[in-house]
């Protein structure tokens, strides 16, 4: 909250709502908003109460909202995808991969996903790896930069073997001018949304009075936009609100991202909020927080919503909630633009298939399953959408 009083009369201390407002009254003091608490208990601010909005709306069981045309995906049995992902070596990716395969294969289409470390120089062999193969469709997965790869997505142009970039750009953004040539599509996601529901979920908790600090990775493009969908949603709801910044490249988060913090909140001992662009980076964070002599005054906030994290939600209180997509949802939709292109259909416009983000805390983990596990809790529209869309005749 904040008052509007002429200074001989600011007050200072901890007084409560009640009193400062009563004062305020008789000192013709005007308030900005209508501000009483900017804490997780009483009654809620304006901003509070907008943000609080958004979070139970984004709290419920999702739909499937692509409006695409069907196809005949008979037209892609037989043929073979190359899907070289980002690494392996972060479970989310990897649970998306296998569910991929799982997938197209049942459809017939041969798939593989290449094993690599996560270097432009291993995701180059593995464009080549497919060149070599002579494979129909070649997917650059979940977060690979293109413009990193250009002489390999050239070799492939000129083997005539279309490439896809997955989980790269955000919905609505076109890749750039220097690889669109190259790309035979994309499939996007809401990068700057998962943002702006982390920031709605601190400020529905913690007012405008939140004391953040976000963790980045400036080498991934997505991260730039969770990034941006952070701090637009502070600006409109908390003008005032500032809050700090970490980059640590992925290849450093097991490593790098527990000093970082730990330093972080002895320096800044107000911060009361991490919130993590990905996943992967909240376990060292929790270890962070839980050395700095922190835990129950500092919360974590995520987004991808894998299993292993989700479960943190259910078993403590100091990551407490995840921007979740869904990995099977995600990994249907990825299918689904391969197979359009193996059908020789058009991909989805912009690659954007609609997938969506569901807030995942205290209210509705149990829902994605005791442990939680990859299928549960996002329902299965995306089942019975997909398999309409993909038809059998023929």
């Amino acid at each position: 909250m904040t008052l509007r009083c002429p200074p001989a009369l600011r007050l200072v201390g901890t007084a409560s709502a009640a009193l400062i407002l009563t004062v305020a009254t008789l000192a013709g003091c005007s308030t900005a908003g209508s501000t009483t608490s900017a804490s997780d208990g009483g009654k809620k601010s304006e901003a509070q109460a907008k943000a609080q909005a958004v979070i139970d709306q984004a709290r419920a069981l999702p739909t499937f909202t692509l409006d695409a045309p069907a196809f005949d995906v008979t037209k892609a049995r037989g043929k073979t995808v190359v899907n070289v992902p980002i690494t392996e070596q972060i479970p989310y990716v990897k649970a998306v991969d296998d569910e991929m395969k799982r997938v197209a294969t049942r459809y017939g289409v041969k798939w593989t996903n290449y094993q690599n470390g996560g270097t432009p120089t291993e995701w180059s062999k593995g464009i080549d790896y497919g060149i070599q193969v002579k494979a129909d469709l070649i997917i650059a997965h979940s977060g690979i930069n293109p413009e990193v790869i250009i002489p390999a997505l050239q070799r492939a142009k000129r083997a005539g073997i279309p490439v896809i970039a997955t989980h790269t750009y955000q919905d609505g953004e076109r890749p750039p001018a220097s690889v669109a040539s190259l790309l035979a599509g994309t499939t996007t996601v809401p990068f700057s949304r998962s943002g702006a529901l982390q920031a709605d979920y601190v400020i529905s908790k913690s007012g405008c009075d939140a004391k953040p600090v976000v963790i980045t990775a400036n080498d991934l493009l997505a991260s730039k936009h969770i990034l941006k969908g952070m701090r637009e949603e502070f600006a409109k709801l908390c003008p005032g609100l500032k809050f700090g910044t970490i980059d640590v490249p992925v290849g450093r988060w097991g490593t790098s991202i527990k000093p970082e913090i730990q330093s972080h909140l002895v320096k800044n001992p107000n911060t009361d909020w991490v919130l993590a662009s990905f996943d992967d980076q909240t376990i060292p964070a929790v270890a962070a927080i839980q050395a700095a002599g922190k835990a129950g005054k500092v919360r974590i906030t995520s987004y991808n919503g894998t299993p292993a994290n989700v479960k943190l939600i259910q078993d403590g209180d100091i990551f407490v909630a995840d921007m979740g997509e869904s990995i099977n949802w995600l990994a249907w939709s990825v299918v689904d633009q391969s197979f359009r292109i193996l059908s020789d259909v058009e991909p989805t416009e912009n690659g954007d298939q609609r997938t969506p983000i569901r807030v995942i805390d205290d209210t509705n983990v149990n829902e994605t399953g005791k442990p939680p596990n990859n299928s549960d809790g996002y329902g299965d529209a995306y089942v019975t959408g997909y398999e309409k869309l993909w038809k059998t005749e023929g």
